[in-house]
Protein backbone atom coordinates (compact mmCIF):
# COMPACT_ATOMS: atom_id res chain seq x y z
CA UNK A 1 0.00 0.00 0.00
CA UNK A 2 2.79 2.50 0.64
CA UNK A 3 4.06 2.02 -2.83
CA UNK A 4 0.79 3.54 -4.08
CA UNK A 5 0.77 6.21 -2.19
CA UNK A 6 4.62 6.51 -3.66
CA UNK A 7 3.74 6.50 -6.93
CA UNK A 8 0.76 9.23 -6.59
CA UNK A 9 3.59 11.65 -5.20
CA UNK A 10 5.61 10.78 -8.21
CA UNK A 11 2.67 11.39 -10.79
CA UNK A 12 2.17 14.84 -9.04
CA UNK A 13 5.69 15.49 -9.37
CA UNK A 14 5.91 14.25 -12.90
CA UNK A 15 2.62 16.42 -13.87
CA UNK A 16 3.92 19.77 -12.12
CA UNK A 17 7.36 19.27 -14.41
CA UNK A 18 5.50 18.46 -17.09
CA UNK A 19 3.31 21.28 -16.82
CA UNK A 20 6.46 23.66 -15.67
CA UNK A 21 8.00 22.42 -19.18
CA UNK A 22 4.75 23.46 -21.42
CA UNK A 23 4.67 26.57 -19.97
CA UNK A 24 8.13 27.68 -20.18
CA UNK A 25 7.70 26.12 -24.16
CA UNK A 26 4.67 28.90 -24.40
CA UNK A 27 6.81 31.86 -22.93
CA UNK A 28 9.64 30.69 -25.37
CA UNK A 29 7.38 30.69 -28.17
CA UNK A 30 6.26 33.95 -27.58
CA UNK A 31 9.90 35.83 -26.98
CA UNK A 32 10.66 33.51 -30.42
CA UNK A 33 10.06 36.36 -32.79
CA UNK A 34 12.20 38.89 -30.76
CA UNK A 35 15.03 36.68 -30.20
CA UNK A 36 14.94 35.65 -34.03
CA UNK A 37 14.91 39.60 -34.81
CA UNK A 38 17.69 40.10 -32.71
CA UNK A 39 19.63 36.98 -34.54
CA UNK A 40 18.95 39.05 -37.63
CA UNK A 41 19.86 42.38 -36.20
CA UNK A 42 22.99 41.03 -35.04
CA UNK A 43 24.36 39.02 -37.86
CA UNK A 44 23.57 42.05 -40.35
CA UNK A 45 25.92 44.02 -37.69
CA UNK A 46 27.99 41.10 -38.00
CA UNK A 47 28.17 41.55 -33.67
CA UNK A 48 28.46 38.02 -32.50
CA UNK A 49 29.23 34.98 -35.19
CA UNK A 50 26.43 32.74 -36.43
CA UNK A 51 25.62 30.34 -33.62
CA UNK A 52 22.49 29.03 -34.83
CA UNK A 53 22.24 24.88 -34.94
CA UNK A 54 19.68 22.62 -35.76
CA UNK A 55 19.88 19.89 -33.38
CA UNK A 56 16.91 18.10 -31.59
CA UNK A 57 16.40 16.49 -28.41
CA UNK A 58 14.18 14.39 -26.35
CA UNK A 59 10.90 16.09 -25.58
CA UNK A 60 11.15 15.39 -21.59
CA UNK A 61 7.77 16.63 -21.37
CA UNK A 62 6.43 13.87 -23.27
CA UNK A 63 8.34 11.43 -21.86
CA UNK A 64 6.71 12.26 -18.11
CA UNK A 65 3.57 12.12 -19.87
CA UNK A 66 4.33 8.69 -21.17
CA UNK A 67 5.98 7.21 -17.39
CA UNK A 68 2.62 8.77 -15.73
CA UNK A 69 0.26 6.79 -18.36
CA UNK A 70 2.13 3.76 -17.75
CA UNK A 71 2.39 3.86 -13.88
CA UNK A 72 -1.49 4.68 -13.81
CA UNK A 73 -1.97 1.80 -16.11
CA UNK A 74 -0.25 -1.00 -14.21
CA UNK A 75 -2.17 0.76 -10.92
CA UNK A 76 -5.08 0.14 -12.49
CA UNK A 77 -4.46 -3.29 -14.31
CA UNK A 78 -3.43 -4.08 -10.19
CA UNK A 79 -6.38 -3.11 -8.97
CA UNK A 80 -8.25 -6.12 -11.08
CA UNK A 81 -5.70 -8.83 -11.79
CA UNK A 82 -6.45 -12.18 -10.79
CA UNK A 83 -7.48 -11.43 -7.08
CA UNK A 84 -10.15 -9.24 -8.26
CA UNK A 85 -11.47 -10.19 -11.61
CA UNK A 86 -14.78 -8.44 -11.74
CA UNK A 87 -13.49 -5.16 -10.72
CA UNK A 88 -12.49 -2.40 -13.23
Amino acid sequence: MARDGSNREMIEMMRRCSSEIKDLRRQIADLQPKAEAYEYLTAVLRLVPDQRRNTMSEDLAWLLDKRIREIEDAEAAAKCGPENPGKA
